[in-house]
């Protein structure tokens, strides 16, 4: 199968390839450059599906002979708690079925929501606090926050095998 990754970002593709690898035997993968049609820091859930969405339906319409198209979105949502990070992977077919995964949530330390709601794109956020260069395509700010007990891309597996859901279960959707 020919699976068309939304993005250039080597934590994001290998966390789909880990996920489809286990899913489907014998893929072919190709890495698209594709814009997300939102903001670069997207601010809620709803926004990072989006950018997710559109992600996966322009790779899979860039690449021709793509049986899949994936997009994967980091972003984050206010909540009552706090700043959190959250994350989706959309996974379409050729036939326009859809699949939509989400990951689980981190809640920001007050000084990088701060900076995030000022205006600053997360990765840049996390970056300059730990003077590490490009965090976000390496262990993100999950690994950091976690004291690398889980990463960015080990987050972005979970969601791209939930995102796999109605392609292996066809029978239940």
């Amino acid at each position: 199968m020919l699976v068309a990754i939304g993005s250039m970002n080597p934590v994001k593709i290998n966390a789909v390839r880990y996920a489809f690898d286990r899913a489907f035997p014998k893929n072919i993968y190709v890495s698209v450059d594709s814009p997300s049609g939102v903001s670069d820091m997207p601010m809620s859930s709803k926004e990072t599906r989006l950018g997710a969405v559109s992600r996966a339906k322009y790779s899979i319409a860039a690449r021709k002979g793509a049986d899949f198209g994936v997009g994967v979105e980091g972003g984050v949502e206010k909540t009552v708690d706090g700043l959190m990070v959250c994350g989706y992977v959309c996974i379409v077919d050729t036939n326009g079925n859809i699949g939509i995964g989400g990951g689980t949530s981190v809640l920001l330390p007050k000084s990088m929501s701060r900076k995030v709601l000022e205006g600053a794109e997360l990765g840049e956020v996390v970056d300059s606090i730990t003077n590490k260069k490009n965090v976000k395509q390496k262990e993100g700010a999950i690994g950091i926050l976690t004291n690398g007990i889980t990463s960015r891309e080990e987050y972005f597996r979970m969601a791209t095998a939930c995102a796999l859901a109605p392609f292996l279960n066809k029978k239940l959707y």
